[in-house]
This record gives C-alpha cells, sequence and structure tokens, in this order.
C-alpha cells in the first residue's frame, strides 16, 4: 500500500462520519477517559480492608444476637409448644374440621385450662408458700435440738447458715430464680407469657403455610422427599414435647396425692415444684424430689422416709412404665444422644436449653436415620 492509499484510508469520507477528536462543525472534542487497570484482589490492601469490614460486621451481627437472645428463647418456645399441639389440630382437621376453627378449639381450650388453673392455685399457692417459707427458721431451729445433728453442726454451722439465708428479706426470689428456674421465666413475667401464647396461636395457625414457604426454597424434583421429612421431624418433636407435659402432670399429681394421705403441709407449692422440675430432662425428676424430701423432713423425719420411698418407687414406675408408653410411638432418642443433648443444651442456655435440646435432638435423630445411615448402608 503506498502513502496516497494509506493516507485516503486514514481520512474520512465527505459523507461520513467525522474524526474522533472532531464535531460535526469541525469543533474538537474531549477524548473519552480511559479505565484504569482492575483492582486486584489479591492485593494486600484491599485483603485487609475487606477483611476488617467482615470482622467489623460480624461482632456487630453477634451483639444485636446477643441482644434479642430472650426474644429468640421466647419465639423457639412458642414453636415448640405449636408443634406439640398441632398433632390435636390435625385429628380434627381430618375429621371434617376446618383448620382455623381447630386452631381457635385447641389453643381457646389450652388457655381456658390455664387461666383455670391459675384460677385455682394462686392464691393458696402464694399462702402456702409465703407460709413456707416464714416456717423455715422455726423448723430448722427444733431441727437444731437433734443431737447428731447438734454435733455436726457445732463444727460446720450449717444450720445457722441456713437460718439466715431463710431470714433474709429475699428469700422468695432467690428460691424462685435459682429452684423454679423455668417456671418463673414463663409464668411469672406477664409480658413474656403474652407473647409465648400470642406466637403459639400464630405458629399453630400459620404451620402448613409456613411449611409450604419453606418447600418452595427446595428444588421441584426433592419438595416431596422434603416434605415427608419435614413431617417426621415435627411429629418427634411434638410427640416429645406432648408426652413431656404428660408425664410432668402425672408426676405432679402422684406427688400432690402422696402429699395429702401424708397430710403434709404447703403440699400445693411442693406439688407443683415436682411437677416442674420433672420437666427438666434426665436430673430433673431427682432434684425436685431430694428438694421435696428435705422440706418434709424438717416437719416429720417419719414422713420424710415415707416420701423418699414413694419418689423412689414412682421414678421406677414412670421410667420403665409411663415414659415408654408415652413416648414409644412418636420419639426413640437413644439414652447417650439425650445425655449429650441436655448437657449441651444446658451449658449454653440453661435449663432453658435442657428443656429444648431434646425434641431438637429428636428431630436431628430422625433426620439421621432416615437420610444419613441410608446413605452409608448404601456405600
Amino acid at each position: 500500500m503506498d502513502l496516497e492509499t494509506e493516507s485516503a484510508a486514514q481520512a474520512p469520507d465527505a459523507g461520513g462520519e467525522p474524526a474522533a477528536g472532531e464535531s460535526s462543525g469541525g469543533e474538537p472534542q474531549p477524548s473519552p477517559r480511559r479505565r484504569g487497570l482492575p483492582f486486584r484482589r489479591s492485593h494486600p490492601y484491599y485483603i485487609g480492608f475487606v477483611g476488617g469490614l467482615g470482622v467489623i460486621i460480624c461482632y456487630y451481627l453477634a451483639e444485636a444476637l446477643v441482644s434479642v437472645t430472650t426474644e429468640l428463647i421466647l419465639i423457639l418456645i412458642a414453636l415448640l409448644i405449636a408443634v406439640g399441639l398441632n398433632p390435636l389440630v390435625e385429628r380434627l382437621t381430618r375429621r371434617g374440621v376446618s383448620r382455623g376453627l381447630a386452631v381457635l378449639i385447641v389453643a381457646g381450650g389450652g388457655m381456658l385450662l390455664l387461666a383455670a388453673f391459675v384460677t385455682a392455685i394462686a392464691q393458696p399457692l402464694a399462702t402456702q408458700t409465703s407460709g413456707l417459707i416464714a416456717a423455715m427458721p422455726q423448723r430448722l431451729e427444733n431441727l437444731s435440738h437433734n443431737t447428731e445433728i447438734a454435733r455436726f453442726d457445732q463444727k460446720y454451722n450449717v444450720v445457722g447458715r441456713l437460718e439466715k439465708m431463710f431470714t433474709g428479706a429475699d428469700t422468695a426470689q432467690v428460691i424462685a430464680g435459682s429452684i423454679l428456674g423455668f417456671g418463673e421465666f414463663v409464668i411469672t413475667s406477664v409480658f413474656e407469657t403474652f407473647t409465648v401464647i400470642v406466637m403459639t396461636i400464630y405458629f399453630l395457625s400459620s404451620l402448613p403455610t409456613i411449611r409450604v414457604a419453606l418447600l418452595n426454597l427446595v428444588p421441584r424434583t426433592r419438595r416431596s422427599r422434603v416434605a415427608l421429612l419435614s413431617d417426621g421431624v415435627l411429629d418427634r418433636m411434638g410427640g416429645y414435647v406432648s408426652g413431656a407435659m404428660i408425664v410432668a402432670a402425672l408426676a405432679g399429681l402422684a406427688a400432690f396425692l402422696m402429699l395429702t394421705v401424708l397430710q403434709v403441709e404447703f403440699l400445693l407449692p411442693l406439688a407443683l415444684l415436682i411437677a416442674l422440675t420433672d420437666l427438666i430432662p434426665l436430673v430433673g425428676a431427682t432434684i425436685g424430689a431430694v428438694v421435696v424430701t428435705l422440706i418434709v423432713f424438717l416437719e416429720s423425719p417419719t414422713k420424710a422416709l415415707v416420701a423418699c420411698l414413694f419418689f423412689i418407687a414412682y421414678q421406677q414406675f414412670e421410667n420403665f412404665v409411663i415414659y415408654p408408653r408415652v413416648m414409644s410411638r412418636s420419639v426413640d432418642v437413644p439414652p447417650m444422644v439425650a445425655v449429650i443433648a441436655a448437657l449441651i443444651g444446658a451449658a449454653l442456655l440453661g435449663v432453658v436449653g435442657a428443656l429444648l435440646a431434646i425434641p431438637l435432638a429428636a428431630g436431628a435423630m430422625y433426620l439421621f436415620r432416615e437420610v444419613v445411615q441410608p446413605r452409608q448402608d448404601a456405600m
């Protein structure tokens, strides 16, 4: 190509577009800015900035999560209660009752029973609890007249320390906080109880909708399998919650009848203590029995011996007859798994964590048996 051809190729045609940097009127235009080189993600500044920003965000998210721990626990409790009541709603819907009416019947019946229970025991419970606390110093003083106990007390001053504790101004609050634990957390707080009730009704009425919404997040080819697994998990968790309530109610009723026969004073708070501690997995029934036996011992060593024998016999009957019959149809958690779950739950959230750990472990064991174990057997 010669010089004339090259210059003709570079020059614009008469009717063509103007060259870069010129306008149609021949005025020069600013040339477009060139983009710089892309920022390298491997650059130390980029890594340090993004990493530091991520640490700060995670820190504040963790603080926000810790600040709403109580609310999250209340929501989880409401969800577990709703899961425990869901079998009753499902039973009504299978008989032709609409979901809304079934929820109204179950929730209304539960609230009526709770209101009747609170109305029936509120005044006697408050009177007997205050009377029990007020009578403890005198009972401890009477106990100190025993020769063996007096000799032991002279060495360790146990009775004197107990008398000082029970004559303190905050004894009732200390006892409620240390022994009742979860019962105080739910029952004595009006706002939290109201929150649990409202959230329970919401979850109970919206459980199918929530389930469908979560299933829509799963690929369509796997929805049927995931639906079956979710039904199994809900059945196991609901079976444990309802079964634990039944077992605890029977334990409280049995203790109430035994204390009535023995004509023990302040039997109502003692029976309620047995029912509440029986909800705590593994060690709750033993703790309640020991505490009640010690309190009865301050009134009469003979009655305490009878109560101790009764609790030993009843716990064997509960472990080998009542608990298997109530739980065998829906929950099958190995004892070692239950122990580990309760210990981890108690370490994380205290008594509430121990209460919530077993139903969660029941659901996890169901998933392990239905998903993980068949895959391992097929290898």
